[in-house]
């Protein structure tokens, strides 16, 4: 099911969306609210999928109200419903799912739920992806790198993996990713780049590893299989070596940490597993 809720200022508005929506059954209506600031205050507290906004309302409009909600949650998608066309451009710009026109009819609507369930609704998920640090950073699914039309989208998620499932701020990944930007212009970047990010994810089945709320951000450890994460679990666990660990061990040795993606941010911790990687090394030949 994918839970929906829908802002509108005139109350038919909302009666005739909620009539054409109880048949949809992939559908969960979640909520119906007039305002703005009472869908902020629902999103605080409660998951939601995605948001149908109108556009013209008093006070804040639907525009504006777009980015606030995408703020404390990137992950919910934005359907805009309006009489007004003239706003298509800009609401595309906003990164919109889909836009609109009142008054809504069931076959348009019936095509702005496909488009929802191919990205949020499919039940056939894939295993978990094997994530690799040692070299260049790369996203492996059932054995094959994952392809990225945006080589940012693909350094925001390296750095939440670097990160080790740690909540990070929207600032802290804009100065890591984009450190020669000015506030605004790194903040523009960075909310289209993780729209891309969330996108690509989702066409390959694995929106679920990446979490976002109050405007943190943070990969889901156990989604994923890591080769840095298996490393820094044997070690802090003392374990005995067996030939699986000695082989990651080898592996950092050889490629580095991120060393081939090239990233200036991984460089301190790079250094760091180095040594680590010597000392262990070391150790096991003088056991031998």
């Amino acid at each position: 099911m994918i839970r929906i809720a829908a802002v509108d200022d005139e109350r038919h508005a909302l009666e005739r969306f909620e009539r054409m929506v109880s048949e949809v059954k992939e559908l969960e209506l979640c909520g119906l609210f007039n305002t703005g600031k009472q869908l902020l205050a629902y999103i605080k507290e409660h998951p939601l999928d995605v948001v149908f906004l109108d556009i013209e309302m008093p006070g804040i409009n639907g525009l504006q109200l777009s980015g606030q909600i995408l703020d404390l949650n990137e992950t919910i998608d934005i359907v805009f419903v309006t009489a007004f066309n003239q706003y298509a451009v800009e609401a595309f710009e906003l990164q919109a799912m889909d836009y609109l026109m009142k008054p809504l009819s069931k076959d348009r609507l019936g095509k702005t739920v496909k488009r929802l369930l191919k990205t949020k609704g499919s039940t056939d998920r894939p295993g978990k992806p094997f994530i690799q640090c040692f070299g260049g950073f790369e996203v492996f699914l059932d054995g094959k790198a994952l392809a990225w039309k945006n080589s940012k989208a693909k350094e925001v998620l390296a750095f939440l993996v670097h990160k080790e499932g740690v909540p990070v701020s929207w600032e802290k990944i804009s100065d890591a990713v984009w450190p020669d930007y000015n506030s605004e212009k790194a903040q523009t970047n960075f909310h289209a780049t993780t729209y891309l990010l969330r996108k690509r994810l989702a066409e390959a089945g694995l929106a679920r590893i990446l979490e976002n709320g109050r405007g943190n951000y943070r990969i889901i450890k156990d989604q994923v299989h890591c080769d840095l994460y298996q490393l820094e679990e044997l070690i802090k666990g003392e374990r005995i070596m067996g030939k699986e660990e000695v082989r990651l061990l080898e592996q950092l040795e050889q490629r580095g940490y991120m060393e081939g993606s090239g990233y200036v941010w991984a460089y301190a911790k790079a250094a760091e597993l180095d040594g680590v990687c010597k000392r262990v090394l070391k150790d096991l030949e003088k056991r031998k």
